[in-house]
């Protein structure tokens, strides 16, 4: 599916590891001890890049196996080993064609790398597996019926979510709409935007929250803050392109001046503008992502940033975790010629001149660290730990009269969200009394805007 958490996919992955699908042929349980049991444990111990591995000499040893081609497959789907991913999900399919559990997961990988078309033509292959009456009642019986159909067949569901994932990212919002309801996915009068806000506030699980604002999205397209906070958290999470249309959906749709120019401007400097970015090199930095912060696995995250880069030259994420590993391997100016190939991809980048502004004042080049902190603020005011930095960039060059304004009015914007930072406030207590001293002042960085956490 298109908005997949890690746990999500690793929960597919697991459960093929443990089982073949019910519909495919039966095959012989694998012998204690085997490659594939081995896998299974290096799985769930998070040992991934050991899992691959195994799955990949169980499925070399056993070519006839579906379940060792599937779990093959999925592992290295898992891992951002897409070709390989689908190199192995064909074979598993000509094996056992009439899998329908196969054949959900090939259609759901294909919307995975962007592959549209295929995606619908391995649909087209899961509704025919189903017997005639199922075929003909879910294409013509009333809206009314549709939910107990979708219950008794579960592949049915999948097929419509897939659909709803396929239009929606196409920006096909009317059709996904109108499927939804159809399918009664959703509801007519049913206030979804208000359910998914109490269960933000409630703090439900993620996944569940995440599904909330999906189906205020589908259901009321007026619900203009719950479509652009679906469009924040999209990009928090990653999803760049789908982010970004459903922030453009939301800005669309309200009638607030102010939101319509906060829409334009995170558009502008947190998802690119129109630089388009390939759902293949999304997808690449996602699981490259997870790969170093998660696994530790510096080369497989290496690589595959290396890949989203020469997929989607523009994309300026990418550039700053490459600039992270080179400076976690003590190389700061390969660090600092990661960022700033970032700007070049994209001028605007507001985290990018961020970063490059921190990683500058961390190594006492001040006057340059000011000027990308100063474009910093001046795209994001709102961003308090930037502005921070910015004062104490300020600070050290003796600039104290500027370090006193941008401090405190980031101290200003943090109280408006009883946001505490006595750090700070304490520096610049003293600071008042006493005058400048030989320490530099505090610059935490707080996290308190959905939608600018991450990059």
């Amino acid at each position: 599916m298109t908005v997949r958490t890690v746990r999500a996919i690793a929960s597919a992955v697991a459960l093929t590891l443990c089982t073949a699908s019910a519909d495919a042929a039966p095959e012989r349980p694998a012998p204690a001890g085997s490659d594939l049991d081995r896998a299974q444990v290096a799985f769930g111990a998070g040992r991934y890049t050991e899992a691959l591995s195994l799955a990949r000499r169980a499925a070399n040893a056993a070519p006839t196996s579906v379940r060792a081609q599937t779990v093959r497959a999925g592992m290295a789907e898992f891992m951002g080993e897409f070709d390989e991913a689908r190199t192995f999900y064909d074979r598993a399919v000509a094996l056992a064609p009439d899998d329908t559990e196969l054949t959900y997961r090939t259609a759901s990988f294909a919307v995975r790398v962007g592959e549209y078309d295929r995606a619908l033509a391995q649909l087209d292959r899961l509704l025919a597996l189903h017997p005639a009456h199922v075929r003909w009642l879910f294409q013509r019986a009333p809206t009314s019926m549709q939910p107990a159909l979708l219950r008794d067949h579960p592949s049915l569901e999948h097929i419509v979510q897939i659909k709803l994932d396929i239009l929606t990212e196409k920006g096909d919002l009317a059709q996904a709409r109108q499927l939804a309801r159809s399918y009664a996915i959703v509801k007519p009068g049913e206030n979804y935007c208000g359910e998914a806000q109490a269960k933000s506030r409630a703090g439900a699980e993620r996944e569940e929250t995440f599904n909330a604002f999906r189906l205020a999205t589908l259901g009321q397209p007026e619900a203009a803050d719950c479509i652009w906070w679906y469009g924040q958290w999209l990009s928090d999470e990653g999803y760049v392109r789908l982010g970004r249309l459903m922030v453009m959906e939301g800005t669309r749709v309200t009638a607030s001046a102010a939101n319509r120019e906060s829409g334009a401007r995170y558009l502008k400097i947190r998802l690119g503008g129109n630089r388009e970015v390939p759902k293949r090199a999304e997808q690449l930095f996602l699981i490259a992502r997870q790969r170093y912060l998660r696994d530790g696995d510096v080369d497989g995250a290496t690589r595959l940033f290396d890949e989203t880069i020469r997929l989607a030259p523009t994309f300026a994420r990418p550039y700053s975790y490459r600039a992270a590993i080179a400076a976690e391997l003590g190389d700061r100016e390969a660090a600092l010629a990661w960022l700033r190939r970032g700007l070049q991809a994209d001028p605007d980048s507001w985290r990018t001149h961020r970063n490059l502004g921190k990683l500058l004042s961390d190594l006492e080049r001040y006057p340059e660290a000011e000027m990308h902190l100063r474009k910093t603020v001046q795209l994001f005011g709102d961003d308090a730990g930037g502005r921070l930095a910015l004062a104490r960039v300020l600070y050290a060059q003796g600039k104290y009269d500027d370090f006193a304004k941008e401090a405190r009015a980031a101290l200003a914007f943090l109280a408006t969200g009883k946001v505490p930072m006595p750090e700070v406030q304490d520096f610049l207590a003293k600071f008042d009394r006493w005058g400048p001293g030989p320490v530099l002042p505090p610059a935490p960085d707080p996290r308190t805007i959905l939608g600018w956490n991450y990059d």
